[in-house]
């Protein structure tokens, strides 16, 4: 098992042959979920005392595992937020696993850790972070905000030493799920302020709920507001200079999960929108998502990345050597992790590779078919935009459809392999979004899909 020997060999052959056939589809094969009684029956389990002949067992991933997970990358999947990882950041990622690259410490893996934090300066660059920023690269945008978050809260009790009320998080009703569940770990409270006519969170929305219930709220100790810069369900970007002005004359913690939309800032059309971010405490943005980079991947970045080490750094008897005459930056000091790969490795490849210009118009790309989609909704007479798109997210109404009638359009499409996109709910209804991230998601992709829904 641990000899490359002539096993090895045809594993590797198979492998790499089966990667080249993937890498080349143009597109990717959007695929469908399959029932448990199709496992059960085509799919039984090849765990046993003495393994299976690579032939039986690879043949059971290509031919029955594989055609049933639909498709992150294609063109055609439209739903929650997809990924669009470029070529270069997939083929790398083949590196990093076939060394087992470890991005624990700079003692263990300081070259990963080096160009790791070269993509982490360039991000907080983007955002307008100082230079004691810094962060590292974590699973996903879950990990980032609760790692924040931790940050936050132990900065709080710092400085309120003998506070016991109930500490409180600020967020709207379009946060991500991931900051309740935040909470929920760290045993504290969610204050959820409604969003305005535009579904964004303003300062004088929070101003106006704190107001409002000042009873209901005057037991707790508010240490963060949740600012997202494009939400999931919409897209949009709330006002976070606004929200920036009142947690800095609050003295509060601001968050801003960008894991979806933060990439926007590299478009010059919609940077604007993003005013206030670089007054943020903390910051998460995912890779993997409108950056183009393979899962899992997600950067957190903090203001003063010294604050977080002091929160998150382990310490025990067989780690100290990680912190003795530390050289450069320990990745596991900065999120609630300590074992990771090094995951911010094929995003640095490819974003050396292709550029940031290149970057930059695969961004716009999205920006532009979301506006034409938009477009192309205003002239249906049985579809109804919800609101004009802030980035890349269009959400719509199909007039007369209930929750039933969408659902069943949506698991159709997904079986002719026109799209994957499945409804959601806003505010009670029931409304379909597309989600463009994918630079090959063309008009002609969109047309069939809209008229499929006539």
């Amino acid at each position: 098992m641990h000899k490359f020997d002539d096993q090895a060999s045809k594993i590797l052959l198979k492998v790499l042959s089966h990667t080249i056939e993937r890498l080349s589809l143009d597109p990717p094969i959007l695929d469908y979920p399959k029932s448990v009684e199709f496992f059960e029956k085509n799919a039984p389990s090849l765990i046993t005392e003495v393994g299976n002949s690579i032939d039986k067992v690879f043949d059971q991933y290509k031919n029955t595992i594989e055609q049933s997970i639909i498709s992150a990358d294609s063109p055609r999947n439209l739903s929650f937020i997809p990924a669009a990882p470029t070529k270069a950041s997939m083929i790398f990622d083949l590196v990093v696993s076939a060394g087992s690259l470890n991005g624990i410490s700079w003692q263990e893996g300081s070259g990963a850790v080096w160009v790791e934090n070269q993509v982490i300066r360039w991000i907080a660059d983007l955002v307008g972070l100082p230079e004691d920023a810094g962060g590292c690269f974590v699973a996903g945008g879950t990990n980032g905000n609760l790692s924040s978050l931790v940050v936050a809260r132990e900065e709080h009790r710092k400085k309120h030493k003998g506070n016991s009320k109930r500490l409180a998080i600020i967020c709207s009703d379009q946060t991500h799920s991931s900051v309740k569940s935040t909470a929920k770990v760290m045993d504290c409270d969610v204050i959820v302020v409604p969003t305005n006519d535009s579904f964004q969170l303003t300062r004088e929305s929070i101003e106006n709920e704190l107001k409002v219930h000042s009873k209901k709220y005057k037991e707790l100790d508010i240490f963060a507001i949740v600012a997202t810069a494009g939400t999931t369900n919409l897209g949009v970007i709330d006002d976070i200079y606004g929200i920036s002005e009142y947690a800095k004359s609050n003295k509060i913690w601001l968050h801003v999960d960008g894991a979806y939309g933060g990439a926007g800032l590299l478009s010059p059309k919609v940077k604007d929108l993003f005013s206030g971010i670089e007054h943020a405490d903390s910051f998460i943005v995912d890779p993997h998502k409108w950056l183009f980079a393979p899962f899992d991947c997600a950067a957190v970045i903090y203001r003063n990345k010294h604050l977080a080490s002091e929160v998150h750094s382990q310490q025990a008897n067989y780690l100290d050597i990680l912190h003795d005459d530390e050289a450069g930056d320990n990745p596991s000091d900065y999120a609630f992790h300590l074992t990771r790969r090094a995951r911010g490795l094929p995003m640095w490849f490819s974003l050396s590779v292709y550029g940031i210009k290149a970057y930059r118009e695969a961004v716009e790309s999205s920006l532009n078919i979301a506006k034409y989609a938009a477009d192309e909704i205003k002239k249906s007479s049985y579809l109804t935009l919800l609101i004009e798109p802030s980035l890349s997210v269009v959400a719509f109404e199909r007039e007369n459809w209930g929750w039933e009638e969408c659902k069943n359009w949506s698991t159709e499409q997904l079986k002719k392999q026109v799209c994957f996109v499945v409804p959601s709910l806003v505010r009670g209804k029931p409304v379909f979004r597309f989600a463009f991230l994918n630079p090959e998601t063309s008009k002609e992709i969109v047309d069939e899909i809209l008229l499929s829904l006539e």
